[in-house]
Protein backbone atom coordinates (compact mmCIF):
# COMPACT_ATOMS: atom_id res chain seq x y z
CA UNK A 1 0.00 0.00 0.00
CA UNK A 2 0.91 3.39 -0.68
CA UNK A 3 0.06 7.01 0.86
CA UNK A 4 0.48 9.68 -1.09
CA UNK A 5 -0.53 13.12 -0.51
CA UNK A 6 -3.43 14.45 -2.37
CA UNK A 7 -2.62 18.13 -3.68
CA UNK A 8 -4.81 20.90 -2.25
CA UNK A 9 -7.07 18.84 -1.32
CA UNK A 10 -5.12 17.77 2.09
CA UNK A 11 -6.20 14.61 2.44
CA UNK A 12 -4.33 11.62 2.49
CA UNK A 13 -4.61 9.28 -0.46
CA UNK A 14 -3.75 5.49 -0.55
CA UNK A 15 -3.98 2.99 -3.18
CA UNK A 16 -4.90 -0.12 -1.06
CA UNK A 17 -4.33 -3.85 -2.42
CA UNK A 18 -4.56 -5.20 0.14
CA UNK A 19 -2.45 -7.95 -0.57
CA UNK A 20 -4.35 -9.61 -2.58
CA UNK A 21 -7.28 -8.98 -5.49
CA UNK A 22 -10.99 -8.27 -4.76
CA UNK A 23 -11.56 -11.62 -6.48
CA UNK A 24 -9.20 -13.64 -4.15
CA UNK A 25 -10.42 -11.61 -0.55
CA UNK A 26 -14.20 -13.58 -1.55
CA UNK A 27 -13.52 -16.91 0.89
CA UNK A 28 -16.37 -18.82 1.18
CA UNK A 29 -18.09 -20.10 4.55
CA UNK A 30 -21.34 -22.08 4.41
CA UNK A 31 -24.26 -20.97 6.42
CA UNK A 32 -27.76 -21.45 7.51
CA UNK A 33 -30.14 -18.78 5.82
CA UNK A 34 -32.19 -16.89 7.56
CA UNK A 35 -35.35 -14.92 6.22
CA UNK A 36 -34.89 -12.08 8.23
CA UNK A 37 -32.27 -9.70 9.86
CA UNK A 38 -32.92 -6.93 13.18
CA UNK A 39 -30.82 -3.67 13.74
CA UNK A 40 -27.87 -3.02 14.75
CA UNK A 41 -26.70 -5.58 12.21
CA UNK A 42 -23.29 -5.06 14.38
CA UNK A 43 -22.87 -4.36 18.13
CA UNK A 44 -19.69 -2.77 17.92
CA UNK A 45 -17.82 0.99 17.03
CA UNK A 46 -17.55 1.17 13.41
CA UNK A 47 -18.02 4.97 12.44
CA UNK A 48 -18.06 7.21 9.78
CA UNK A 49 -18.77 4.26 7.36
CA UNK A 50 -18.64 3.71 3.80
CA UNK A 51 -20.19 0.58 2.11
CA UNK A 52 -19.94 -0.58 -1.74
CA UNK A 53 -20.00 -4.18 -3.47
CA UNK A 54 -18.07 -6.08 -5.69
CA UNK A 55 -19.29 -8.67 -7.49
CA UNK A 56 -21.00 -10.83 -4.59
CA UNK A 57 -19.37 -9.15 -1.76
CA UNK A 58 -20.10 -6.17 0.23
CA UNK A 59 -17.34 -3.95 1.78
CA UNK A 60 -17.16 -1.23 4.72
CA UNK A 61 -14.56 1.35 5.35
CA UNK A 62 -14.68 3.15 8.84
CA UNK A 63 -12.91 5.78 11.24
CA UNK A 64 -10.19 4.54 13.55
CA UNK A 65 -8.49 7.79 14.93
CA UNK A 66 -5.46 7.21 17.13
CA UNK A 67 -5.36 3.16 16.60
CA UNK A 68 -3.04 1.08 14.54
CA UNK A 69 -2.97 -0.30 12.03
CA UNK A 70 -6.42 2.06 10.67
CA UNK A 71 -9.65 2.22 8.54
CA UNK A 72 -10.53 -1.07 9.22
CA UNK A 73 -12.31 -3.05 5.78
CA UNK A 74 -15.03 -5.39 6.77
CA UNK A 75 -16.53 -7.99 3.88
CA UNK A 76 -19.86 -9.48 3.66
CA UNK A 77 -21.99 -11.64 1.78
CA UNK A 78 -25.43 -10.28 2.84
CA UNK A 79 -25.00 -6.69 4.33
CA UNK A 80 -25.79 -8.57 7.62
CA UNK A 81 -22.60 -10.44 8.34
CA UNK A 82 -19.44 -9.02 8.64
CA UNK A 83 -16.08 -9.69 9.41
CA UNK A 84 -12.72 -7.50 9.17
CA UNK A 85 -10.99 -8.32 6.74
CA UNK A 86 -7.93 -5.51 6.27
CA UNK A 87 -6.68 -2.05 6.91
CA UNK A 88 -6.24 0.27 4.37
CA UNK A 89 -3.51 2.05 6.79
CA UNK A 90 -0.72 -0.12 8.25
CA UNK A 91 0.64 2.35 10.02
CA UNK A 92 0.08 5.98 11.55
CA UNK A 93 3.22 7.59 10.23
CA UNK A 94 1.57 10.86 10.87
CA UNK A 95 3.39 12.64 13.32
CA UNK A 96 5.58 11.38 16.45
CA UNK A 97 2.45 11.84 18.74
CA UNK A 98 1.12 9.01 16.79
CA UNK A 99 3.60 6.55 18.66
CA UNK A 100 1.83 7.86 22.29
CA UNK A 101 5.34 9.18 23.80
CA UNK A 102 3.99 10.22 26.59
CA UNK A 103 0.46 11.86 28.59
CA UNK A 104 1.00 14.82 26.73
CA UNK A 105 2.68 13.57 23.47
CA UNK A 106 -0.38 11.68 21.73
CA UNK A 107 -2.68 11.29 19.06
CA UNK A 108 -6.53 11.18 20.52
CA UNK A 109 -9.55 12.47 18.87
CA UNK A 110 -6.95 12.60 15.71
CA UNK A 111 -6.07 10.36 13.28
CA UNK A 112 -8.41 8.67 10.37
CA UNK A 113 -11.32 9.69 10.10
CA UNK A 114 -13.91 10.84 7.68
CA UNK A 115 -12.67 8.39 5.06
CA UNK A 116 -13.82 6.49 1.67
CA UNK A 117 -12.95 3.35 0.11
CA UNK A 118 -13.63 1.85 -3.65
CA UNK A 119 -12.65 -0.66 -6.08
CA UNK A 120 -11.50 0.46 -9.71
CA UNK A 121 -12.72 -1.67 -12.17
CA UNK A 122 -10.55 -1.00 -14.85
CA UNK A 123 -6.85 -1.85 -12.67
CA UNK A 124 -8.39 -3.85 -9.74
CA UNK A 125 -7.10 -1.71 -7.14
CA UNK A 126 -8.49 -0.14 -4.12
CA UNK A 127 -8.45 3.30 -3.02
CA UNK A 128 -8.66 4.53 -0.12
CA UNK A 129 -8.94 8.59 0.60
CA UNK A 130 -9.13 10.15 4.06
CA UNK A 131 -8.77 13.09 6.78
CA UNK A 132 -6.08 13.06 8.76
CA UNK A 133 -6.55 15.38 11.92
CA UNK A 134 -8.79 18.56 11.03
CA UNK A 135 -6.09 20.91 10.25
CA UNK A 136 -4.86 18.87 7.73
CA UNK A 137 -7.67 18.08 5.54
CA UNK A 138 -11.25 19.44 4.42
CA UNK A 139 -14.32 17.85 6.12
CA UNK A 140 -15.33 14.63 5.22
CA UNK A 141 -14.70 13.05 1.37
CA UNK A 142 -16.80 10.61 -0.81
CA UNK A 143 -15.05 9.09 -3.76
CA UNK A 144 -16.77 8.06 -6.86
CA UNK A 145 -15.37 6.43 -9.86
CA UNK A 146 -17.53 7.59 -13.14
CA UNK A 147 -18.53 5.01 -16.09
CA UNK A 148 -15.50 6.63 -17.96
CA UNK A 149 -13.06 5.96 -15.24
CA UNK A 150 -12.46 9.48 -14.29
CA UNK A 151 -12.46 9.84 -10.08
CA UNK A 152 -13.92 12.47 -8.28
CA UNK A 153 -14.59 13.37 -4.60
CA UNK A 154 -17.01 15.28 -2.84
CA UNK A 155 -16.30 17.04 0.21
CA UNK A 156 -16.89 19.69 2.63
CA UNK A 157 -18.58 21.25 5.94
CA UNK A 158 -21.69 22.86 4.75
CA UNK A 159 -20.01 24.40 1.54
CA UNK A 160 -20.16 20.79 -0.66
CA UNK A 161 -17.25 20.58 -3.14
CA UNK A 162 -16.52 18.28 -6.04
CA UNK A 163 -13.22 18.34 -7.46
CA UNK A 164 -11.71 15.95 -9.89
CA UNK A 165 -8.66 13.90 -9.21
CA UNK A 166 -5.71 12.98 -11.66
CA UNK A 167 -6.09 9.79 -13.30
CA UNK A 168 -3.81 8.17 -10.44
CA UNK A 169 -6.01 9.92 -8.09
CA UNK A 170 -3.84 11.52 -6.55
CA UNK A 171 -3.57 15.07 -7.20
CA UNK A 172 -6.39 17.46 -7.95
CA UNK A 173 -7.38 18.60 -11.68
CA UNK A 174 -10.74 20.45 -10.85
CA UNK A 175 -12.49 21.43 -8.20
CA UNK A 176 -15.82 23.40 -7.81
CA UNK A 177 -18.31 24.38 -5.31
CA UNK A 178 -22.00 22.95 -5.86
CA UNK A 179 -23.81 23.36 -3.27
CA UNK A 180 -24.38 25.72 0.11
CA UNK A 181 -26.18 24.47 3.10
CA UNK A 182 -28.19 26.69 5.11
CA UNK A 183 -26.97 24.68 8.15
CA UNK A 184 -23.79 22.21 8.71
CA UNK A 185 -24.18 19.63 6.77
CA UNK A 186 -20.98 17.14 5.91
CA UNK A 187 -19.96 13.41 5.73
CA UNK A 188 -20.46 13.36 1.71
CA UNK A 189 -20.73 10.08 -0.37
CA UNK A 190 -21.02 10.68 -3.94
CA UNK A 191 -22.75 8.41 -6.05
CA UNK A 192 -23.97 8.02 -9.88
CA UNK A 193 -27.21 6.06 -10.38
CA UNK A 194 -28.96 5.88 -13.25
CA UNK A 195 -27.42 8.74 -15.17
CA UNK A 196 -27.95 11.03 -11.89
CA UNK A 197 -25.41 12.11 -9.39
CA UNK A 198 -26.17 12.03 -5.78
CA UNK A 199 -24.16 13.64 -2.84
CA UNK A 200 -25.79 11.68 0.81
CA UNK A 201 -24.76 14.61 3.52
CA UNK A 202 -25.37 14.51 6.96
CA UNK A 203 -26.55 17.50 9.56
CA UNK A 204 -25.28 15.81 12.44
CA UNK A 205 -26.40 14.35 14.20
CA UNK A 206 -29.32 13.23 13.08
CA UNK A 207 -30.59 13.67 9.61
CA UNK A 208 -29.55 12.53 6.21
CA UNK A 209 -30.24 14.61 3.33
CA UNK A 210 -29.99 13.90 -0.88
CA UNK A 211 -28.69 16.11 -3.07
CA UNK A 212 -29.43 15.03 -6.77
CA UNK A 213 -27.98 16.60 -10.21
CA UNK A 214 -27.93 15.58 -13.94
CA UNK A 215 -24.53 17.11 -14.22
CA UNK A 216 -21.38 16.35 -11.43
CA UNK A 217 -20.68 19.99 -11.08
CA UNK A 218 -24.36 20.67 -10.66
CA UNK A 219 -26.80 22.17 -9.76
CA UNK A 220 -27.53 20.12 -7.24
CA UNK A 221 -31.37 20.19 -5.59
CA UNK A 222 -31.76 18.86 -2.30
CA UNK A 223 -34.42 16.33 -0.21
CA UNK A 224 -34.14 15.29 2.61
CA UNK A 225 -34.02 10.75 3.51
CA UNK A 226 -34.44 10.68 7.61
CA UNK A 227 -34.68 13.27 10.04
CA UNK A 228 -34.69 12.66 14.16
CA UNK A 229 -36.19 9.47 12.83
CA UNK A 230 -36.54 6.94 15.92
CA UNK A 231 -35.67 3.29 16.55
CA UNK A 232 -34.80 0.70 16.15
CA UNK A 233 -32.83 1.09 19.56
CA UNK A 234 -34.40 3.37 22.33
CA UNK A 235 -31.86 5.42 24.58
CA UNK A 236 -29.80 5.58 21.85
CA UNK A 237 -29.48 8.28 19.37
CA UNK A 238 -30.41 9.12 15.45
CA UNK A 239 -29.86 7.02 12.78
CA UNK A 240 -27.48 9.10 10.28
CA UNK A 241 -24.82 9.79 8.18
CA UNK A 242 -23.14 6.68 6.59
CA UNK A 243 -23.62 5.49 3.04
CA UNK A 244 -26.19 3.41 0.61
CA UNK A 245 -25.49 0.53 -2.11
CA UNK A 246 -27.16 -1.93 -4.47
CA UNK A 247 -27.48 -5.76 -4.39
CA UNK A 248 -26.51 -7.10 -7.41
CA UNK A 249 -30.69 -8.24 -8.43
CA UNK A 250 -31.40 -4.13 -8.06
CA UNK A 251 -32.20 -3.55 -4.25
CA UNK A 252 -30.98 -0.41 -2.74
CA UNK A 253 -29.82 -0.09 1.61
CA UNK A 254 -29.23 2.46 3.27
CA UNK A 255 -26.68 1.63 6.38
CA UNK A 256 -26.08 4.19 8.83
CA UNK A 257 -25.11 4.43 12.74
CA UNK A 258 -26.26 5.04 15.55
CA UNK A 259 -24.52 6.93 18.25
CA UNK A 260 -25.30 4.47 21.29
CA UNK A 261 -23.11 5.18 24.39
CA UNK A 262 -21.16 3.31 25.82
CA UNK A 263 -21.07 0.82 22.84
CA UNK A 264 -20.40 3.60 20.01
CA UNK A 265 -21.56 4.64 16.79
CA UNK A 266 -22.82 1.21 15.72
CA UNK A 267 -24.53 0.43 12.29
CA UNK A 268 -27.85 -0.29 10.93
CA UNK A 269 -29.65 -1.10 8.03
CA UNK A 270 -33.08 -0.49 5.93
CA UNK A 271 -34.06 -0.87 2.50
CA UNK A 272 -34.34 2.10 0.27
CA UNK A 273 -37.49 2.32 -2.46
CA UNK A 274 -36.90 5.08 -4.97
CA UNK A 275 -39.85 7.64 -6.73
CA UNK A 276 -40.35 7.84 -10.53
CA UNK A 277 -38.34 10.90 -10.69
CA UNK A 278 -35.36 9.37 -8.74
CA UNK A 279 -35.32 9.97 -5.03
CA UNK A 280 -34.56 7.30 -2.35
CA UNK A 281 -37.39 6.90 0.30
CA UNK A 282 -36.43 4.63 3.46
CA UNK A 283 -38.82 2.13 4.02
CA UNK A 284 -39.85 2.53 7.71
CA UNK A 285 -41.62 0.55 10.69
CA UNK A 286 -44.47 3.36 10.35
CA UNK A 287 -42.68 6.82 11.35
CA UNK A 288 -39.81 4.48 12.95
CA UNK A 289 -36.34 3.06 11.90
CA UNK A 290 -37.30 -0.91 11.67
CA UNK A 291 -36.10 -3.22 14.18
CA UNK A 292 -35.91 -6.31 12.14
CA UNK A 293 -36.28 -6.41 7.72
CA UNK A 294 -36.20 -9.44 5.43
CA UNK A 295 -32.89 -10.32 4.29
CA UNK A 296 -31.07 -8.46 1.84
CA UNK A 297 -29.38 -10.95 -0.06
CA UNK A 298 -29.92 -14.94 0.24
CA UNK A 299 -27.18 -17.12 -0.39
CA UNK A 300 -25.09 -20.03 0.73
CA UNK A 301 -22.27 -18.28 1.62
CA UNK A 302 -21.05 -15.66 4.71
CA UNK A 303 -18.66 -15.08 6.98
CA UNK A 304 -17.00 -16.21 10.40
CA UNK A 305 -19.04 -15.00 13.50
CA UNK A 306 -17.76 -11.67 15.12
CA UNK A 307 -17.93 -13.52 18.87
CA UNK A 308 -15.50 -16.14 18.84
CA UNK A 309 -11.96 -17.14 20.17
CA UNK A 310 -8.65 -15.83 18.91
CA UNK A 311 -6.04 -18.24 19.24
CA UNK A 312 -2.79 -16.31 18.40
CA UNK A 313 -1.79 -18.36 15.65
CA UNK A 314 0.73 -16.99 12.93
CA UNK A 315 3.55 -13.83 12.60
CA UNK A 316 0.75 -11.24 12.60
CA UNK A 317 -2.37 -10.45 14.63
CA UNK A 318 -5.34 -10.76 12.75
CA UNK A 319 -7.50 -7.81 11.34
CA UNK A 320 -10.21 -8.25 14.45
CA UNK A 321 -7.09 -6.45 16.56
CA UNK A 322 -5.91 -2.98 16.65
CA UNK A 323 -3.87 -1.11 19.53
CA UNK A 324 -3.84 2.13 21.01
CA UNK A 325 -1.40 4.45 19.05
CA UNK A 326 1.54 2.87 16.75
CA UNK A 327 2.44 -0.62 18.55
CA UNK A 328 6.54 -0.59 19.82
CA UNK A 329 7.08 -3.95 17.81
CA UNK A 330 10.17 -4.31 20.27
CA UNK A 331 8.08 -5.18 23.08
CA UNK A 332 5.29 -7.78 21.98
CA UNK A 333 5.20 -10.88 20.03
CA UNK A 334 3.03 -13.42 19.59
CA UNK A 335 2.66 -16.52 21.74
CA UNK A 336 -0.03 -19.12 23.30
CA UNK A 337 0.86 -16.81 26.63
CA UNK A 338 0.26 -13.22 25.18
CA UNK A 339 -0.92 -10.94 27.64
CA UNK A 340 -0.66 -7.43 26.24
CA UNK A 341 -2.96 -5.35 27.02
CA UNK A 342 -2.59 -1.95 24.76
CA UNK A 343 -4.42 -3.58 22.18
CA UNK A 344 -8.27 -3.71 21.35
CA UNK A 345 -10.41 -5.56 18.90
CA UNK A 346 -11.72 -3.58 15.87
CA UNK A 347 -15.00 -2.19 16.67
CA UNK A 348 -14.79 -1.81 20.36
CA UNK A 349 -15.50 1.45 21.51
CA UNK A 350 -13.38 4.14 21.89
CA UNK A 351 -14.69 4.70 25.52
CA UNK A 352 -13.18 1.21 26.45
Amino acid sequence: MYILSALSLLVVAAIVTFGTSATQLQSVHPVRRATTFQNPILWEDYPDLDVFRVGDVFYYSSSTFAFSPGAPVLKSYDLVNWVPVSHSVPGLNFGGKYNLNSATDRAYVKGIWASTLRHRQSNDMFYWVGCVESSKSYVWTGLLIDDDDTMYVAYGNTNIQVAQLSQDGTSEVRSQSVYRGSSTIEGSRLYKINDAYYIFVTRPANAEYVLKSKSIWGPYEMRILVDSIPGPLPNAGYSHQGGVVSTKDGKWYYIAFMDSYPGGRIPVAAPLTWTLDGWPQLVKDGNAWGKTYPMPVQMDKTVPAPTRNDSFVGSELSHEWEWNHNPDNARWKLSRLWKETSGRRAGESDCL
